[in-house]
């Protein structure tokens, strides 16, 4: 029983006679023309056994891990009629042609069948939309990667998916590694057009401070590459502080902010522009802003203190610095990090238009 596959009808009906067997096929080279990338494509060779006997298609073999190939499992007797099914996964970028070996009961040696077509590279629009960022021929989904949180202990992770848009078989590489991440390519080698991804591993323990944690690494273009401005990915993690359990009867600080966000609209010419927002401690202990950090270095913070007795409230300035702002990859955003263990993290997220 042959499953239902989208089929590519043959345009050929000349009867072709293969090798010394006595199978007759419409056509032994189908050209399924075009299709999209990711969307498999079927081709289907009919045939009419002449033999006297019936003929078992007993193997067919396209020695490609990018075929699915489907054929009857009952025997075709005499001047019956059957088809083979051939899918290909469209994986690949480009142009293709396979080879099908096709192994019968009548004969020792195979028949051979063609399948070509090409991989629209018109679908460009959909690889730049899932990964709109490149390094060399390696198309990226990002370059400025985030970890999950995490509290000292933590094992986190974090996935760079990446396609091969060379000619050449590619090696996924990451260059000058901080001692707290590893990375593992999955697969280790990428053919044409094919898609990977790399897994970053955090290991907290192996994290300094508390807060925001961020560094440079680099993707490998090829063996031996260097590092500069063109494959450099931008990483940040964020360490937690860990709380002791909840003790009754202890008082505890409670975070409260206006607002997480900062809309400085059109720039225009401005060289810098400010906003504010008040951060309130709400509980009946001590709040204490342990960090305050910046994710993008055209941002600025001030505040005029970083304890807050029970009902206390603070203006927080932020600046945004035009010039700077190309200097990051990362959205310019500040995080806080406090001592309330129900609010331990706070981000405020500033937008603008240029």
């Amino acid at each position: 029983m042959l499953k239902k596959y989208l089929t590519v009808a043959l345009a050929f009906s000349v009867a072709v006679c293969v090798s010394a067997q006595k199978v007759v096929f419409d056509s032994v080279n189908v050209d399924v023309g075009t299709t999209l990338w990711k969307k498999p494509v079927t081709a289907t060779f009919k045939f009419k056994n002449k033999e006297r006997t019936p003929l078992r298609i007993e193997k067919v073999d396209a020695m490609c891990g990018c075929i699915v190939s489907e054929w009857p499992d009952e025997p075709i007797r005499r001047n019956d009629e059957g088809e083979i099914k051939v899918t290909y996964d469209a994986m690949t970028l480009g142009r293709f042609d396979k080879a099908i070996d096709v192994y019968t009961n009548a004969s020792q040696e195979p028949l051979v069948l063609r399948m070509k077509g090409e991989v629209s590279t018109s679908d460009r629009i959909e690889i730049e939309e899932l990964y709109p960022y490149r390094v060399g021929d390696v198309c990226l989904n990002t370059n400025n990667i985030e970890f999950p949180d995490a509290v000292s202990g933590d094992t986190v992770t974090a996935y760079l998916e990446l396609v091969n848009d060379s000619k050449d078989v590619y090696t996924p590489t990451l260059m000058h590694l901080p001692p707290y991440i590893t990375a593992e390519a999955q697969p280790e080698m990428l053919a044409r057009g094919r898609r990977g991804v790399i897994k970053l591993t955090l290991d907290s323990k192996k994290l300094m401070n508390m807060g925001l944690t961020q560094t440079t690494i680099y993707l490998a273009r090829y063996s031996g590459d260097k590092v500069g401005d063109d494959n450099d990915i931008a990483v940040s993690a964020i360490l937690l502080p860990d709380f002791p359990e909840e003790i009754a009867g202890i008082a505890r600080p409670e975070f409260n902010i206006s607002s997480t966000e900062l809309d400085f609209g059109k720039l225009g010419k401005k060289k810098k522009v400010s906003g504010r927002v008040e951060i309130t401690n709400k509980g009946r202990g001590t709040l204490q802003l342990q960090a305050i950090q910046v994710f993008n270095h055209a941002l600025s913070v001030s505040l005029p203190k970083k304890v807050l007795a029970p009902g206390e409230s603070i203006k927080m300035k932020v600046t945004l610095m035009a010039k700077y702002l190309g200097q990051s990859k990362s959205q310019p955003r500040v995080l806080l990090i406090t001592n309330d263990p129900k609010h331990p993290k706070e981000i405020v997220t500033v937008k603008f238009q240029k």
